[in-house]
């Protein structure tokens, strides 16, 4: 099963290493995968008005954890539109937060992928449930992940790994 295309598919101008790519599932729980580090973080926020501190802490998370591990290039889930505004709204919010730390970072805009295309790439349907997702991890990359947005994570890691043959 052939990676599909990335909406901006600019091969990487430096020579990229697989240990320099952070694949990222973006939502309240966002799941990541990199070779040093994999699993969720999760960005629940307060009902309390003063306490919506969720948009930093995904700043400040994405910005320690690039930091942390040499991070060069970040691929991530697109979003879709869909019938559900707030899922689609909070995912734009947080897609332009990524934006910023890229161009604090200096780091290249992030890929991103068609979350059917993904499906696709990872089971053979572009229907895919989340259990699916989960058993094709395990069957294709011979990894448990943690919860679907983990899975998710890895999908999109080795994706592109596949993609520019890093």
């Amino acid at each position: 099963m052939g990676c599909p295309q990335f909406m901006k598919t600019i091969a990487p101008t430096e020579k990229l290493t697989r240990d320099q790519v952070l694949a990222l599932d973006i939502a309240t729980h966002t799941g990541f995968f990199c070779l040093n580090e994999r699993g969720t973080w999760n960005f629940d926020e307060s009902m309390r008005r003063n306490n919506n501190k969720q948009h930093k802490a995904f700043r400040d998370t994405l910005m320690e954890f690039i930091q942390r591990n040499g991070i060069k290039q970040i691929v991530a889930e697109d979003v879709s539109v869909n019938n559900h505004f707030i899922d689609t709204r909070k995912l734009s919010e947080f897609r332009g937060i990524l934006f910023e730390v890229c161009d604090t970072l200096d780091l290249p805009e992030p890929h991103f992928i068609n979350p059917k295309s993904l499906k696709k790439f990872a089971t053979g349907n572009g229907n895919a449930t989340k259990a699916d997702m989960i058993k094709f991890c395990k069957l294709r990359w011979q990894i448990e992940p943690g919860d679907d947005n983990e899975a998710d994570a890895i999908h999109i890691f080795f994706c592109y790994i596949k993609r520019f043959n890093l």
